[in-house]
């Protein structure tokens, strides 16, 4: 049940893609028959010794990669999982979407992003004769998303506001403090 506290179930966390297009957008979201959803960080960084600091290295990130990805049971039906395995499946020139994500129990203030991904996808549908298919995917975040506030509709259309630069510091807050 979505409330507001400041320990969030996974289920929490929401993920839409973008179907449409960028004039006429239909956004979906990727939930149905998900039972897990993972992330891949990777960061690189570049090292500087100083003779002032006696040889210890000073690190600077330089570069990330950051993806998001989804496991579970596939649902035909489901927008999200029929564009993504029956529409891009084999069409590579076609796996770049725009998703949002944000936390649901988030009330105040900024509670998600906003970006480009493209999809990646490593299992289309598999498992044992007796068992339900299972299937992987993921977005792998392309540039940095816009950090900003998702409401949603009476029907579940999110709706993405970008925060003002000057509120971009501020902290995830949720209603209980």
């Amino acid at each position: 049940m979505p409330g507001t506290y400041t320990k969030p179930k996974s289920f929490n966390r929401r993920f839409f893609i973008n179907i449409g297009s960028s004039m006429v957008p239909e956004w979906v979201e990727i939930s149905q028959g998900i039972t897990s959803r993972g992330n891949s960080f990777t960061e690189n960084e570049e090292e500087f010794y100083y003779m002032a600091d006696r040889g210890t290295a000073e690190k600077e990130p330089t570069t990330q990669n950051i993806s998001r990805t989804f496991s579970g049971n596939r649902f035909i039906g489901d927008k999200a999982q029929d564009e993504i395995f029956i529409n891009r499946l084999y069409d590579l020139e076609n796996r770049s979407v725009e998703f949002m994500e944000f936390y649901d129990n988030v009330k105040d203030g900024p509670n998600g992003y906003k970006g480009n991904a493209s999809l990646t996808i490593s299992d289309d549908g598999s498992g044992d004769t007796q068992s339900r298919e299972t299937i992987g995917f993921g977005l792998s975040i392309n540039g940095k998303p816009t950090r900003g506030t998702v409401t949603l509709s009476e029907d579940g259309v999110p709706t993405f506001t970008e925060v003002t630069p000057a509120a971009r510091t501020r902290k995830f807050v949720s209603s209980e403090g």
